[in-house]
């Protein structure tokens, strides 16, 4: 039957175009499904990953500034210790190079003085006093000194460095530190030359001393010798030359004021050779021989006290020309034994006669009870002249020029008492 069959097709065409409809439709849907799921790996799934490498970085991050912040720390608390050490160091070579730069000026003073005293002893010119041999002496002795007194001023204007306030940052205490430990290393050794130089201005000083101290001792042994050579001098430059030259003899160590005591004595051992220049001269002429005689026997009669003489025509308005023999003595009222003796020229007139050697025995005993002032009863004229008299009779001047003449006999009391002085 065809419509049958037009009919009966007509629905089966229909069902499976509506089953392949429905087919395709659910195998479109299917179909858009495995796309969906299968899409999956390649959609939004990243998002995750950037959120995990963020984290990973950031993290990274902190640790390098942690790292960096700790390396920091160790920088800054190395570079504090090395610069403190440093400076402790500086400070310690500082304060060696100031003691050593107060002890070399110290020293240097002392050395200082001793060439000025060697220049004093070098500025005098007598050969008996500064030989030929202690002036090289000194001159060698005086330059080292002078050579060491130059190269120590030297070294105590040297500068040296102070610390300065401490940096803050390591960069900065690393540099300073390394200044620090070179300016310690010069200081050290500044101080170090300083300490040298003490040693060897000690040892200038040391070499002066010894031989400006041997030059002054042995000049002041000479003063009796000296003394000696120059009779008659003034009783006034022969007391100075005695005590300058005790001083010089009893000096223990060579200063300024030993030279300066050398120079005051070798002034007066000038005065004293000028005096008996002076003296001699003063007494020229056709007496001079006997004076000098007579002025050798007072000595002799009074060891030990030093006698100036005096020559006029008159004494005491006595002389030759009235028709006397006339002497006078004077001494000093409290202490020292010297004396000068005045007498008319008729006493060298009438030398050697036995009136003017026992006239001089007078005389000389007033000059000697400087050295017997415990014996000697002074309280008035009279006790003195009868002691005189007494002294020149116990001496064996038996002439009435002894005194007696003038004055009368002493008690022989007094003549015994004179004899215990001599």
């Amino acid at each position: 039957m065809p419509g049958t069959g037009d009919v009966d097709v007509a629905p089966d065409g229909g069902h499976d175009f509506t089953a392949a409809g429905g087919s395709a439709g659910a195998a479109n849907a299917t179909a858009l499904d495995l796309a969906s799921h299968g899409a999956a790996p390649h959609g939004p799934a990243p998002a995750p990953r950037r959120r995990r490498r963020a984290v990973l970085a950031w993290s990274l991050s902190i640790a390098g500034v942690l790292l960096l912040a700790g390396l920091g720390a160790v920088l800054q608390l190395t570079a504090n210790l090395g610069y403190d050490q440093a400076h402790t160091q500086l400070t310690a070579a500082l304060t060696k190079q100031s003691d050593e730069a107060s002890r070399n000026e110290r020293v240097r003073a002392v050395d200082d003085e001793s060439a000025r005293a060697a220049e004093v002893l070098l500025g005098v010119t007598d050969p008996a006093l500064v030989t030929d041999a202690d002036r090289a002496g000194l001159t060698t002795a005086r330059d080292r000194a002078q050579k060491a007194s130059a190269a120590a001023m030297s070294l105590t204007a040297t500068p040296v460095s102070e610390p300065g306030a401490k940096p803050s940052w390591f960069w900065e205490l690393y540099s300073r530190t390394a200044r620090l430990d070179a300016d310690a290393h010069a200081v050290s050794s500044l101080a170090s030359a300083l300490g040298r130089s003490s040693e060897e201005l000690g040892s200038a000083t040391g070499a002066i001393d010894e031989k400006g101290l041997a030059v002054v001792k042995a000049a002041g042994g000479l003063a009796a010798q000296i003394e000696s050579e120059n009779v008659p001098s003034p009783n006034e430059g022969v007391l100075t030359l005695r005590e300058l030259s005790a001083q010089l003899v009893a000096t223990t160590s060579f200063d300024e004021p030993a030279a300066q005591g050398f120079r005051h004595y070798a002034a007066t051992v000038q005065e004293v050779r000028d005096g008996h220049t002076a003296t001699l001269a003063a007494e020229a002429g056709p007496l001079q021989g006997a004076r000098q005689q007579i002025e050798d026997f007072a000595r002799s009669l009074v060891p030990g006290v030093l006698l100036d003489f005096q020559w006029a025509d008159r004494v005491n308005d006595l002389g030759g020309d009235n028709g006397y023999l006339s002497g006078e003595t004077r001494t000093p009222i409290e202490s020292g034994q010297y004396a000068t003796i005045l007498l008319s020229n008729s006493v060298a007139e009438e030398w050697p006669g036995d009136s003017s050697r026992a006239l001089v025995a007078h005389e000389a005993g007033h000059a000697i009870a400087t050295k017997c002032r415990s014996m000697v009863d002074n309280t008035d004229s009279a006790s003195a002249e009868a002691w005189a008299t007494a002294w020149a009779i116990g001496m064996g001047f038996t002439d009435p020029g002894n005194g007696t003449e003038a004055y009368g006999p002493p008690p022989d009391s007094v003549v015994q008492q004179s004899m215990a002085c001599r």
